[in-house]
């Protein structure tokens, strides 16, 4: 009789249930593409087309309007800022909270995973309720060191998207922290492996693809908010959200396009940010 590979033959099944995997997911992924590409379409050509106008009228004014408007230069540095370094911290902070609780009960992860329900937008009010000059923290202190309410760099709206992200990439990195984790560090543990070996060796490996997936989901995030920059951040510069709705308050056929423009680029952005994110969780998976 022939012999069997027997790494095809546990490719074989692997193949199998993928195919299934893909096509039980292809009516949600062909609706969410519709929409999406949908969404980017219709803002595509608001930015091309005027208020009221033909395909016939398309022009790139209004991109040319929005490269050579010094605001959104700054606003989209200041932009990709806050996400960068809202998500680094939301990051190390995420990993610093799941090795905290990994070895805690039920009570203690479900009091640290409180800020992840709450809305964003509530989250911003009682920061300034508490933060802004003449809050509730400078009348019981005294005043407060550094000015996060209104601060040019945006410390404020890094300081609300740390409190609210840390807490999801820690579920995200407590879920891959299950007993295989555990077996695989006492084995090291026995083998000799001290505990930044083990944390190098066995436990990065294992929360390395949703740290990934998370810290991508929390910068895509920070780059298209709206609501946080608005009640937190400074009046300049601008987020590209912020910047869009205010170039909507003028002149509203202009601004229409400008903010349009200014939407997709993050979304752009964003879509990049996805693009890498699945990369790297294919790199991961593969290792």
């Amino acid at each position: 009789m022939e012999a069997r590979d027997p790494a095809l033959s546990a490719e074989r099944p692997a193949r199998g249930w993928r195919a299934s995997g893909a096509l039980a997911l292809a009516p949600a992924l062909a609706l969410l593409a519709l929409l999406f590409a949908g969404a980017l379409l219709g803002a595509l050509k608001v930015s091309v087309v005027p208020l009221g106008g033909a395909l016939g009228d398309a022009s790139l004014e209004r991109w040319d309007d929005l490269f050579s408007d010094p605001a959104f230069r700054d606003g989209l540095w200041f932009t990709l800022r806050i996400a960068l370094l809202s998500t680094m911290l939301a990051a190390v902070g995420g990993v610093a909270l799941a090795l905290a609780l990994r070895r805690q009960g039920a009570a203690g992860r479900a009091v640290a995973a409180l800020p992840v329900p709450v809305p964003h937008l509530l989250v911003a009010v009682v920061a300034v309720v508490w933060l802004a000059p003449g809050g509730v923290s400078d009348r019981l202190l005294g005043g407060l060191p550094l000015d996060l309410i209104r601060d040019e760099n945006g410390f404020g709206i890094t300081l609300v998207y740390v409190y609210k992200e840390a807490p999801f990439i820690a579920l995200l990195v407590l879920a891959a922290l299950g007993r295989a984790v555990s077996e695989r560090e006492e084995a090291a543990a026995v083998m000799g492996a001290g505990r930044w070996r083990r944390l190098a060796w066995v436990v990065w490996p294992a929360i390395r693809g949703p740290l990934v997936i998370g810290s991508v989901i929390v910068a895509a995030f920070a780059i298209g908010a709206f609501e946080v920059p608005l009640a937190v951040g400074p009046n300049y510069p601008p987020t590209l959200s912020s910047y869009a709705f205010e170039a909507t308050q003028g002149d509203v056929i202009a601004g229409e396009g400008k903010a349009a423009a200014a939407l997709l680029v993050s979304g752009l952005l964003a879509i990049a940010l996805a693009g890498v994110a699945v990369r790297l969780a294919r790199s991961v998976d593969d290792e």
